[in-house]
């Protein structure tokens, strides 16, 4: 059966870093002639890729095992998970997403329950979420509605809570209504906490007529209140989303508002009322306190702008503005515009310059690694100062010398890891970069961004799991995977992980943000895959953009 994560005959390297291919099988692993049962070849399969070094083998194995359904492939899984040492945290994570996509039938839940119980730790949220969905599903809602509104654990509550929102039909009410009568007094849990709860609404934001949504959408509207002293930062992320459950004409932060939508009656079917709003990027208009821009910075955004998508007729430099008024694309400075790292380098500099210095904000950049810029390395407040140093340290940016061999019009940071910069971005903070279980992290949760600007030229290619393993000749080898350019295979060969796959990339999106509710908007340039892009911002219900050639289907 066909993997709805990773499919798992998918695995790749090359003699500098992995290319996706579809490989044959390696029959150093099948030497039996005689047909193998389901669980044996799995097995067979599984205790193979565990023994290579690759993250990405490893995955293919777990999810090759996964993919039979039964209590053995899932006491074996968990028995894995427990005892990993290899990449310890995302091992796990990718382990508890299997777990959602091919053991959610009712002959488990016994199983899950005992496997549940036995890992409590903040690494395994991700896994609380999806086991009690599972458990919700299949017989369990009650128990499930005890940990939403009484487990000591304010990570276990809101693990319960996002699993009811994900569960068919859960009722919402007692726990949301229970959680927002002992609202938590600690920031970090707060949010944490209203992350779940607003989660659980927006999934079930069709119920918006039935009599139990509304009383716990009320008890969340109450939270609006001035004596609950809720943080900016959590009023945006409920006025958000209360926006697009009652289709309201604007983001309302006092509960009197939304309470006298829902008096109105039933909420009618009718089209996006968003306003416009200061914050822009590449012509997407967003509302948000804190925005993290994610760039690519690969090789390929040293290509040239085709002439097509530039203006028409002579480019003289940047208009002249009434004083007062905002920049916009209209500023673009075509006569430096060359390249689309150019490009996004202006479009960046029009965007900081409309932020209000009350915002904060931070770049990231992914190639072959990703990071943060030197002038924020943590969230900073949009200062006129914090702008101008940005600038200057991208403005300091040169495109190395083309190289023929290689394919490259010019070189900036390497391959297209776009897993390690949305990864960065969603684990900033004011003080810089959290490395470990950053999605249940107090100070992300705290002081992370509220929205996203994710801009790509191209389909993942890498990811930061890269090792050097023997060669098991399985995939194709590349000297780079910008170009796809061939080389020759050599006994020691150099791999990536999982994450350079659509499937695996979207889990991780969903798994980082399932308490910080980020509105993730994508910006395309060339050759993106816009088909990524537009269901990564389908799933942070954001905006996509697309500029340039053709994209990818």
């Amino acid at each position: 059966m066909r993997s709805p994560l990773l499919p798992w005959l998918t695995t790749a390297l090359c003699a500098v870093a992995a290319a996706g291919t579809t490989p044959a099988q390696d029959p150093a692993y099948y030497p039996l002639k005689q047909p193998k049962s389901e669980m044996a070849e799995a097995k067979a399969r599984y205790d193979a890729c565990r023994a290579r070094l690759p993250f990405r083998f490893q995955t293919e194995g777990r999810e090759k095992l996964a993919s039979v359904r039964s209590l053995e492939a899932l006491n074996m899984l968990a028995s894995d998970y427990a005892k990993s040492k290899d990449y310890t945290e995302f091992a796990r994570y990718s382990i508890a997403s299997m777990v959602g996509a091919y053991f959610n039938g009712r002959e488990f839940v016994d199983a899950l329950d005992a496997w549940r119980r036995a890992q409590d730790k903040a690494v395994d949220t991700w896994l609380w979420i999806n086991i009690l969905t599972i458990e919700c599903n299949h017989g369990n809602e009650a128990e499930v509605q005890k940990i939403a509104v009484e487990d000591k654990n304010v990570r276990n509550r809101a693990a319960a809570l996002v699993a009811l929102g994900k569960a068919k039909n859960a009722s919402l009410k007692n726990a949301i209504v229970g959680n927002c009568v002992e609202f938590p007094k600690k920031e970090w849990e707060r949010n944490l906490i209203l992350g779940a709860m607003t989660g659980a609404l927006h999934e079930n934001k069709a119920r918006v007529n039935d009599a139990d949504y509304r009383e716990a959408l009320r008890a969340y509207i109450s939270l609006l209140a001035e004596d609950v002293k809720l943080t900016q930062l959590a009023k945006v992320q409920m006025a958000r989303h209360l926006q697009w459950i009652l289709k309201a004409p604007a983001m309302f932060q006092n509960p009197e508002a939304w309470n006298e939508l829902l008096d109105r009656g039933e909420v009618k079917t009718k089209s996006d009322n968003r306003t416009s709003a200061q914050s822009r990027f590449f012509g997407i208009e967003t509302e948000g306190e804190r925005f993290c821009y994610v760039l690519d910075m690969s090789d390929s955004m040293c290509k040239e702008i085709a002439p097509s998508a530039k203006p028409q007729g002579p480019i003289t430099g940047p208009r002249k503005r009434p004083k007062g008024t905002m920049p916009d694309e209209s500023d673009l400075p075509w006569h430096k515009i060359r390249t689309r790292w150019d490009l996004a380098r202006e479009q960046l500099r029009i965007s900081l310059e409309r932020l209000p210095n009350d915002k904060y904000f931070s770049v990231v950049w992914f190639g072959t690694e990703a990071g943060t810029l030197d002038s924020t390395k943590g969230m900073v407040k949009a200062t006129k100062a914090n702008v101008a140093r940005v600038m200057a340290e991208l403005d300091k940016v040169e495109i190395g010398k083309p190289d023929p061999g290689l394919g490259l019009e010019g070189t900036l940071r390497g391959d297209t890891n776009m897993h390690a910069g949305l990864l960065v971005a969603y684990s900033l903070t004011n003080k810089g970069f959290i490395g470990e279980e950053a999605y249940v992290d107090p100070k992300v949760l705290e002081d992370g961004c509220d929205t996203i600007f994710l801009l790509s030229d191209g389909a993942p290619s890498m990811d930061s799991f890269v090792v050097t393993d023997k060669d098991y000749g399985e995939g194709r080898a590349v000297k780079n995977h910008e170009s796809g350019v061939e080389a020759h295979r050599t006994p020691q060969m150099r791999y990536h992980g999982p994450f350079d796959t659509r499937p695996w990339l979207e889990e991780e999106v969903k798994r980082m943000n399932v308490f910080r509710r980020i509105r993730l908007h994508c910006i395309g340039l060339g050759e993106a895959d816009m088909a990524l892009l537009r269901s990564l911002a389908q799933m942070g219900n954001g905006d996509v953009f697309q500029f340039g050639a053709k994209a990818n289907k």
